[in-house]
């Protein structure tokens, strides 16, 4: 601790009828030193703690920043991985026909009735139509365009993601309302929860 001397001198005249004196009185007192900073040095401390903070602050912005832009790359390669799949390819065959069989009545008989047989299920072509039907109504919901459908015999598959499971169990609500499906294998992944 640094101290402060300081010495007081004291000036006494006394001036009484017969004589003129002085007397000089002188003293030395110390003590601590008060120490005083500067405004410079104030101001210094200031800019410093205004910089320190402003740094802090854009180091956790830019990791924030840094973290989302992260979560949504996942987020693309994700719903990137599950649209790759081969789309599926659906050959429509000419359902086959039940021969006519065209026979002369012999004189005096009547006509022979000819009863034809429904043709048979087309079930390539019931699957088509279903799988367009699902098809559009999952795409007027903003929320399902990375979700995908195939049919095959009646039987529906969901895949790709969602961002909730009530996006999820709507899609698979939509996709058995479509008249024709008989099942729903509901495998879209949840990626919000």
């Amino acid at each position: 601790m640094d101290f402060n001397e300081e010495r007081i001198e004291k000036h006494v005249v006394v001036d009484s009828p017969g004589q003129r004196s002085e007397v000089v009185t002188e003293r030395t007192q110390s003590g601590p030193r008060e120490s005083r900073v500067s405004t410079g040095t104030v101001a210094v401390i200031a800019v410093l703690a205004i910089v320190g903070i402003a740094v802090i602050v854009y180091l956790v912005s830019n990791r924030n920043a840094n973290e989302e832009a992260n979560r949504n790359a996942n987020l693309e390669a994700a719903s990137q991985t599950n649209n790759q799949q081969p789309p599926t390819t659906i050959v429509q065959q000419p359902a086959p026909q039940a021969p006519v069989i065209i026979q002369q009545p012999a004189s005096g008989q009547q006509a022979p009735v000819i009863i034809q047989q429904p043709s048979q299920r087309d079930s390539a072509s019931d699957d088509a139509n279903m799988q367009e039907v699902a098809t559009k109504r999952l795409a007027e919901e903003t929320d399902m365009n990375s979700v995908s459908i195939t049919i095959t015999d009646a039987r529906a598959v969901l895949t790709g993601s969602a961002n909730s499971a009530a996006t999820k169990a709507r899609a698979e609500r939509l996709v058995k309302a479509v008249p024709g499906v008989k099942s729903v294998d509901n495998q879209i992944v949840v990626l919000g929860d």
